[in-house]
């Protein structure tokens, strides 16, 4: 049976109300998730289709609802990658894009396949995908606050029907940033697939960059290590080097790991068992 797995930030833990709020809305898209899976759909057709719902979304921080950097301008960034051709594209500080990864899934035919700001806007433009603000007012308020907010990071990561495996990972960054600053979403430390696994990261950039969480776990998959001890052996080395990150991952064989060394992560799995969903933290 297949599986797929998607998550909706890591970080500090909301209210039990914003989380029951995530909490549905990633049920909702796993399950729509799950149709197009059952379907015969491909696994990077439904990471895409993930991906863009979940940046549809106000309550995550990517496409709708990004967070600013320190000027106030919302710069997205997203990756795709399709584990059974081995192949990434990606998307770095773009400005006023509503669904990078839409950009991203376009760069998977490109020989230039991972671009930049206006050259990013650009390319969208070429190709009529939908521009506008994405930023909320909610978003505003914590820029003015000079908050950098609860959560970040949007990803998904799926197994179909073949086994084939793919991995989309989308964001509006860590808030209040220096301008210009990159995440890691658009990196291979952030989101990495092979035939063997794929991941998505989020949380802290730079932590997910010193560790090359994504495609450290998939090299220890691909070495042999079943998917489990492999995640258990990265968070032991995350929590040893105090990365604060939240990993989701799944192997050819459809089984699924979501650890984190935050106060909490987003997380929403489907598989032949039915729906498995991140635990509630005690918040009032």
């Amino acid at each position: 049976m297949p599986a797929l797995i998607i998550h909706g930030g890591a970080g500090r833990a909301r209210t039990v109300a914003g989380q029951e709020a995530i909490k549905a809305s990633l049920a909702q898209i796993a399950d729509a998730a799950w149709a197009m899976v059952l379907d015969g759909a491909q696994a990077v057709e439904v990471a895409i289709a993930s991906a863009r719902l979940l940046e549809d979304d106000p309550l995550f921080n990517a496409g709708l609802g990004s967070k600013l950097q320190s000027d106030g301008v919302a710069r997205l960034s997203a990756a795709l990658m399709d584990g059974t051709r081995e192949r990434f594209s990606g998307v770095i500080n773009v400005e006023g894009l509503l669904n990078p990864i839409l950009l991203c899934e376009h760069l998977q035919t490109q020989r230039d396949r991972v671009l930049a700001g206006e050259g990013a806007l650009a390319r969208a433009r070429m190709l009529g995908l939908a521009e506008g603000d994405v930023i909320t007012e909610a978003a505003r308020a914590n820029w003015r606050a000079a908050l950098e907010g609860e959560t970040g990071t949007i990803g998904a990561v799926v197994c179909d029907t073949r086994g084939d495996i793919a991995a989309a990972t989308s964001t509006g960054g860590r808030g209040m940033e220096t301008i210009g600053r990159v995440s890691d979403s658009a990196t291979v430390a952030g989101n990495f697939a092979s035939p063997s696994a794929g991941v998505s990261c989020t949380g802290i950039g730079e932590d997910i960059v010193d560790g090359a969480l994504a495609a450290r776990l998939v090299a220890a998959v691909d070495a042999g290590q079943p998917l489990a001890e492999a995640a258990s052996n990265l968070e032991n080395k995350m929590r040893a080097r105090g990365w604060m990150a939240g990993v989701i991952s799944l192997d050819s064989g459809c089984q699924w790991s979501a650890i984190h060394t935050t106060d909490v992560m987003y997380w929403t799995a489907m598989d032949a068992d039915g729906l498995h969903q991140f635990n509630f933290r005690d918040v009032p």
